[in-house]
């Protein structure tokens, strides 16, 4: 992600193109998370290939790789979006219907699984106007953005929207970076802060989200840095150097600083509260633990600790209300309070209501203001 970003600079002949890749590693959070096996990383290594591969005048392949951003992430429609108004804009109208390519190949995979080939609609879990996470402030992701990429960057991507506009303004933009680069980040950027302040599409206003238009972010941030060192003061060749050189080492000696929209290094890249409780409840219950016990539990971190398979159903089932007439004599279930109990609707109470359970395990441990609870039941 980091080369094709670097590589839509230079397609885009902006000056410094090296630095949109410094720009990249050093956001905090996207160096945190790169590590993880999240989808943003994913959405955004896609995003890069895609508008590398449209601006070497490659059109057709540009569409069919843009066209399962969806399948990666549902906001990819957005991306989608954008992407079908600039092949309007440049009258290559008879290529918008392959957009749909990535729909079209999913559909026919999913139908001999589901057995029906509108399943890609039909199924998607963000698909209602309410959220099981309720609602935040308008201006959330607007906040959120500078522990995202970090003081510097933020700075800088600030003053690459300035540049941006006025630069519209002037008739200076090409359509590349107006719609593709711009108008691709603020769609995507408006989308989840009304999602989150509306309440709807199971948006939890998550600030890594953002991360997965981290190209774009960062082509922006370079033409910020481009602004000051090449635009304000371009006539005064030390000057420019001198700056350019305190905005690198701050860039990269950011993530590195106590501030905290930096990387915290003993936390951000290490085991969290909840997954040493969830350790400590394993090796507690490792005496129940049978050559043909069943766990049936909602929390997937669960599965690494216990060292099983998470979709091996003779090993383990989901917790829900429904599969509670499904376990066996010996089998454990595990409750947690945020998977269990907000992602698939099963309280402690309904639980420990039933009578063929034995809770054998409790433990509650605090992070950051969040109060992280397990407990344990074995099925007589």
């Amino acid at each position: 992600t980091l080369f094709f970003t670097f590589k839509i600079a230079e397609k885009l002949a902006l000056k410094n193109a090296t630095i949109s890749a410094l720009i990249f590693i050093c956001s905090p959070l996207y160096f945190i998370l790169t590590f993880s096996g999240l989808t943003e990383p994913l959405f955004a290594l896609f995003i890069s290939i895609g508008i590398y591969t449209l601006l070497t005048n490659r059109f057709k392949l540009a569409c069919i790789i843009m066209s399962f951003l969806p399948f990666i992430r549902s906001e990819g429609l957005i991306i989608l979006s954008v992407f079908g108004l600039y092949l309007f804009v440049k009258k290559e109208w008879k290529l918008i219907p392959l957009l749909l390519v990535g729909h079209v190949v999913y559909s026919i995979a999913g139908y001999f699984v589901i057995d029906n080939l509108l399943w890609i609609f039909k199924k998607i879990p963000y698909a209602k106007l309410s959220s099981t996470y309720g609602s935040g402030e308008l201006f959330h992701f607007a906040e959120q953005l500078i522990y995202v990429i970090g003081v510097p960057i933020y700075i800088l991507f600030w003053l690459g929207v300035i540049n941006i506009i006025w630069s519209s303004i002037k008739k200076r933009m090409t359509a590349e970076i107006l719609i593709l680069v711009f108008l691709g980040f603020f769609s995507f950027f408006i989308a989840h802060t009304l999602f989150w302040y509306l309440g709807i599409f199971n948006s939890m206003g998550l600030k890594r989200v953002i991360l997965g238009v981290a190209p774009l972010t960062s082509i922006i941030s370079l033409m910020g840095f481009n602004f000051l060192t090449e635009e304000l003061v371009k006539e005064k060749r030390r000057l420019k150097q001198l700056v350019q050189g305190l905005i690198i080492g701050y860039i990269i000696l950011f993530p590195f600083t106590s501030n905290p929209a930096a990387i915290d290094w003993d936390t951000d890249l290490s085991l969290t509260k909840d997954q040493h409780a969830a350790i400590r409840l394993t090796d507690t219950i490792a005496s129940y633990r049978t050559s043909d016990v069943c766990f049936v539990f909602a929390h997937p971190y669960l599965s690494e600790a216990l060292n099983i398979d998470y979709f091996d159903e003779q090993k383990r089932k989901n917790l829900t209300t429904n599969y509670m007439d499904q376990i066996h004599s010996g089998d454990l279930v595990i409750w947690d309070n945020w998977f269990a109990r907000v992602e698939h609707g099963v309280s402690k109470d309904f639980l420990d209501k039933q009578t063929e359970l034995d809770c054998i395990y409790n433990s509650r441990v605090w992070d950051k203001g969040r109060e992280i609870h397990y407990a344990v039941y074995l099925r007589k």
